[in-house]
């Protein structure tokens, strides 16, 4: 089978449509040489240019101009002094420690300003149907227990039973004093 050449008319004139990525339109033909009627397609195309763009407009709702405009207009070029701060968030140098007991029961030292866990103090637990403060020590299962000091400043809060007489409110403001947390 003989393979028959293919000559292309190209109209470069043709900016891309919307969302189409058509650049340009290739006529193709199976002729070695560009056909007549090819030529006068392309002629036209060409003298009709005008036209076929404000139909391209009307179509598209304005949106083919607006498109064609934004594509020939330079990029948008920074006018003044600009400063970049690529420095990393600067946060507060001191953590402000508060207590908080969540709902599931865990006791824990925060860093108000961050919201960070600065301790885990321990969990109120049930102990014979009563819900009690257990000190997060390796006694009690913990496995990263509390550092000695703050263990010894706390003790005495150890298996407190949590009820209506003694709130976890009133827990968090015992520790608070214990610990001398504002």
């Amino acid at each position: 089978m003989q393979k028959i050449p293919l000559a292309v008319l190209a109209c470069d004139k043709m900016t891309p449509i919307a969302h189409q990525g058509v650049s340009r339109l290739d006529i193709r033909s199976r002729l070695s040489a560009t056909r007549p009627e090819d030529k006068r397609a392309k002629e036209y195309l060409q003298r009709n240019w005008g036209t076929i763009e404000k139909l391209a407009d009307t179509l598209s709702g304005g949106k083919y101009s607006a498109d064609k405009a934004r594509k020939a207009a330079p990029p948008p070029q920074a006018q003044g002094l600009i400063i970049v701060d690529q420095a990393p968030p600067r946060r507060p140098d001191e953590a402000v420690p508060y207590v908080r007991i969540s709902l599931n029961g865990r006791v824990v030292l925060a860093d108000s300003n961050t919201g960070v866990q600065l301790a885990f103090l321990g969990e109120i637990k049930r102990l014979n149907g009563e819900r009690c403060f257990f000190l997060a020590t390796a006694e009690n299962g913990f496995i990263s227990p509390l550092e000695p000091e703050t263990v010894e400043k706390i003790a005495d809060l150890a298996q407190r039973v949590i009820n209506r007489a003694y709130t976890e409110d009133q827990l968090a403001d015992d520790i608070k004093a214990r610990l001398d947390i504002a």
